[in-house]
């Protein structure tokens, strides 16, 4: 029983140094991040990490443990090459969730979730959206992790006899081992067992993440089912929770400022990929990378505090034609029998005699976007089989080529309509072939060039659009889907990292208005009502969309991201971590506590709001 002892004691602590490793890895990537972290945090953030590395070692020493009390009764060649075949197989396996959590951190500011996965039913698109990451890097420490691995491992015995010298020992240790196993797969005998928050113990997600066991994270993704069946947000009686969302979304008296000399203009939205403010000039971002938007800019009405719902395409989409804003951990318009229930700007519009039809230059049948647009009543819905492409990224035609097929396209077309442009060239991984004056290899000058090569054509097509005979009675109306965390490495949480320009133009918006700034607070939820309410039309069923030229209203942005939220008004800025129940960011720290415990029941309200409306439309 010694032997045997001996054997799973060396497991247990080879699988904890493994972890040590990878942790670091994790945590030391990307020396950058680490400025603003004191070095007491990150030494606690090993130290908090030791229970969850514990438990894992649990989980992969327990397969071994119950072969290993078959050969406490026999011998089996059979069973020890199998032990060796999992250790191998397991050893790979967690360095390869390693580098995936290191490279989605990057671009997701998360380790491996549900929502990853369910993107795995994309592979092409998947290799297409991760293939800006550091490839050489990741391999070499998927390499360097699995060759110091079999190092260590090799040198412990599996081939001693675990045959016990008491015949007591044969009753014992079927019992005690798996039991001890067990406790220690609970992170204890605490009465609930270790989970995710046990990991978030800090206002930095990085050491929070790090501390999250990868590979532990992972089996329990497997275990737990992929949609939630309740709130997991319940911070308040459903009540009171109900009561502070319709405070904040009281029904108004409709704008005060009308912007058409149209009653019933064309209207033509422009979804801009990834764009965020932080390289958008106008909006005080990197200078000279958006020249085309920011000359655009003199010529219409600008938003300057603008936010994102979520950080990708189909919830910027979703939440600017359904009004409904984007939900951690999950994705409405990967649910049938959820997103077809939503409501529809699209819909809308066409009982009022707008003909609908969406623009892509890719593949429009990914993350399900196809089903959606047809479920929100799109006319015709164009992508990368709609017309002959020249020249193409990985995700679809150069923008170049979408615009000119657009203006081909719309010389025909029925009015008024309601034309959606959704952009592409500026998707990660950034390989458009094109020198746009920024220089270099590194992912942030690769942002900034497929930035300004969108702007640039942008610029060139809205000054052919004003050639147009249906431009005079048309606003345009341009926004990004979502925002993102370069140049400047953002937080998946951030609000700089949410912030992204909109701008309405065109030729129906009024002159006096051309050149002027608003600096309402707002995000994509609030487009719909604010352009039905200017075109005198009923308003959509959802009950998140706010006119933002209704000053009789109070306006905020709200967002979510991986487990938290964040909202954000004229006054301040909170960003809230769910599971530690720590701030990540306050903009203004010289407010009153009370002023700031408002707002963030506020978030909490909306959250939790959110949840219930999602879990009620399957329902």
């Amino acid at each position: 029983m010694r032997n045997l002892l001996s054997y799973l004691l060396k497991l247990i602590l080879f699988w904890m140094a493994l972890f040590l490793l990878q942790q670091a890895c994790f945590v030391f990537f990307d020396t950058t991040r680490l400025s603003s972290i004191p070095n007491e945090a990150i030494r606690y953030g090993f130290q908090r990490a030791l229970p969850m590395d514990l438990a894992t070692a649990c989980y992969l020493t327990l397969p071994v443990l119950l072969c290993c009390l078959v050969l406490f009764f026999r011998q089996s060649e059979a069973l020890r090459r199998g032990i060796g075949i999992f250790l191998t197989m397991a050893v790979v396996i967690t360095a390869f969730i390693n580098v995936c959590d290191i490279a989605l951190f990057g671009a997701w500011g998360t380790k491996v979730n549900h929502k990853a996965l369910s993107y795995l039913a994309y592979p092409e698109e998947v290799m297409h959206a991760t293939s800006g990451a550091p490839v050489a890097q990741l391999t070499v420490i998927f390499l360097a992790q699995c060759s110091l691995a079999f190092l260590v491992l090799f040198h412990i015995d599996h081939q001693r006899s675990f045959l016990p010298t008491a015949k007591w020992q044969r009753f014992v240790a079927p019992v005690i081992l798996p039991v001890a196993l067990f406790i220690g797969m609970r992170g204890g005998v605490q009465p609930f067992p270790i989970d995710r928050s046990w990991s978030y113990h800090s206002a930095h997600p990085l050491l929070n993440l790090g501390a999250l066991n990868g590979t532990w994270n992972v089996i329990i993704l497997l275990a737990e089912p992929p949609e939630i069946a309740t709130n997991p947000y319940a911070f308040m009686a459903t009540e009171e929770a109900d009561r502070r969302f319709n405070a904040v979304h009281p029904k108004g008296g409709g704008p005060a400022q009308r912007i058409l000399t149209a009653q019933r203009p064309n209207i033509m939205l422009v979804l801009l990929e990834s764009w965020t403010a932080d390289v958008v000039g106008v909006l005080g971002g990197d200078s000279g990378v958006t020249p085309g938007f920011d000359r655009h800019s003199k010529d219409g009405l600008l938003f300057t505090n603008f936010y994102s719902t979520g950080f990708r395409t189909e919830q910027g989409l979703c939440a600017t034609i359904s009004s409904f804003p984007s939900q951690p951990k999950t994705t409405i318009i990967r649910q049938y029998g959820k997103f077809d229930r939503l409501p529809s700007l699209v819909n809308v519009l066409d009982s009022a005699g707008y003909a609908s039809t969406y623009y892509y230059a890719g593949d429009v049948a990914f993350a399900n976007t196809r089903a959606y647009l047809e479920a929100m009543g799109y006319d015709k819905v164009h992508d990368e089989n709609s017309f002959p492409i020249t020249k193409r990224t990985r995700w679809g035609a150069y923008d170049e080529e979408l615009f000119t097929f657009h203006l081909k396209d719309a010389r025909t077309a029925q009015q008024p309509f309601f034309h959606t442009v959704m952009t592409s060239t500026s998707h990660e991984p950034f390989d458009v072939p094109v020198d746009e004056g920024f220089p270099g290899n590194d992912q942030p000058q690769q942002y900034r060039n497929s930035v300004h090569y969108t702007d640039r054509t942008l610029a060139d097509f809205l000054d052919a659009c004003k050639q147009q005979p249906w431009y005079d009675s048309t606003l345009v109306i341009i926004v990004a889907d979502h925002g993102h965390f370069l140049p400047h490495n953002r937080g998946n949480f951030a609000a700089e990292r949410h912030r992204i320009p909109l701008l309405f133009t065109g030729g129906a918006l009024k002159t006096e208005l051309r050149g002027t700034v608003n600096a309402t607070f707002g995000c994509h939820v609030d487009l719909a009502a604010t352009l039905l309410d200017q075109l005198n039309l009923p308003r959509t069923r959802s009950l998140w969309s706010k006119d933002l030229f209704d000053p009789t209203i109070p306006h905020f942005a709200f967002w979510t991201f991986d487990d938290g939220f964040g909202i954000a008004d004229a006054d301040q800025c909170q960003v809230y971590d769910n599971l530690s129940g720590l701030l990540l960011q306050r903009k203004d720290t010289t407010r009153s506590t009370a002023q700031d415990a408002e707002q963030l029941l506020n978030g909490q309200a909306l959250e939790q709001v959110l949840l219930d409306q999602y879990l009620g439309l399957s329902q």
